[in-house]
């Protein structure tokens, strides 16, 4: 059994129209969280819909082989589709202004076309349309990796709140599919990051709540880091008879993945 699910909980709970978030502070990887929410998925007959900020699909399919399973047959197969915000952005970027703009201008010389919202817009409508696509012959997971390079781009919380609301409300209007985030927080006031107030922000709309953390004595031979489990729903915890915040510490190696208790 993977300890990681195990930890996680996700193989004991139905996960239809939930939304996990997952916080990388700085110093942390939480791929391996992520890679084991996939194969959880994969388990359980999901597609699953990349949407890669920041990994490529490269990195998760030569992950994925590591433990069984191949992303590139299986998108083949119409069980995973991709998603590259970048491309879509650094491609379209150009001819999309320069025709809204043309647009606005025909209508009031006065008025400049807000970008952000322009992509924003471009963003949801490729996402839902390939999450309909694939709810066709799957339940699916939404991946989105890692949210906190919408910020470095110069996007306002206001817009990428509204595409994420976008994206929650059709997961939660199929009630079987799910949504993943992860998003890289920085060593900052809270107030004076993006990326910070947004993941304060996401965890209360989340169901489960993971933080991956370094060590504050840093490097380890024996740990890589910590890890935070919140399960926000009640209900499951009085089920499950777990604690609404469990801390645990885990040592990463290149195939396995070692839980151990925390101390405190």
């Amino acid at each position: 059994m993977d300890p990681v699910t195990n930890v996680l909980g996700i193989d004991k709970v139905d996960m239809g129209g939930k939304f996990i978030l997952i916080e990388e502070r700085p110093n942390s990887n939480a791929h391996f969280v992520l890679n084991s929410i996939i194969i959880n998925a994969l388990n359980k007959n999901y597609g699953i819909c990349f949407v890669l900020f920041h990994s490529t699909f490269n990195h998760y399919h030569n992950v994925g082989m590591k433990f069984g399973y191949n992303l590139t047959m299986l998108r083949a197969e119409g069980k995973v589709n991709l998603i590259e915000p970048m491309k879509i952005i650094a491609s379209n970027i150009q001819c999309t202004v320069d025709e809204e703009t043309h647009k606005l201008q025909e209508a009031d010389t006065k008025v400049t076309p807000n970008i952000s919202s322009i992509i924003n817009d471009s963003l949801c409508r490729t996402i839902r349309n390939g999450y309909y696509e694939m709810t066709k012959n799957n339940h699916v997971v939404i991946v989105i990796d890692d949210l906190s390079h919408l910020y470095n781009l110069g996007f306002t919380l206001r817009d990428s709140m509204y595409c994420l609301r976008y994206i929650r409300s059709l997961i939660e209007h199929d009630n079987t599919s799910q949504l993943c985030i992860v998003i890289h927080t920085y060593e900052r006031e809270l107030q004076s990051c993006i990326a910070n107030v947004a993941a304060d922000t996401l965890k209360h709309m989340a169901h489960l709540f993971v933080i991956i953390d370094s060590l504050e004595t840093g490097y380890s031979s024996d740990m890589s880091g910590k890890i935070t489990i919140n399960w926000r729903i009640d209900c499951i915890r009085r089920t499950h008879n777990w604690s609404e915040i469990s801390k645990y510490l885990y040592k990463l190696s290149d195939r396995q993945v070692k839980i151990y208790t925390s101390g405190h």
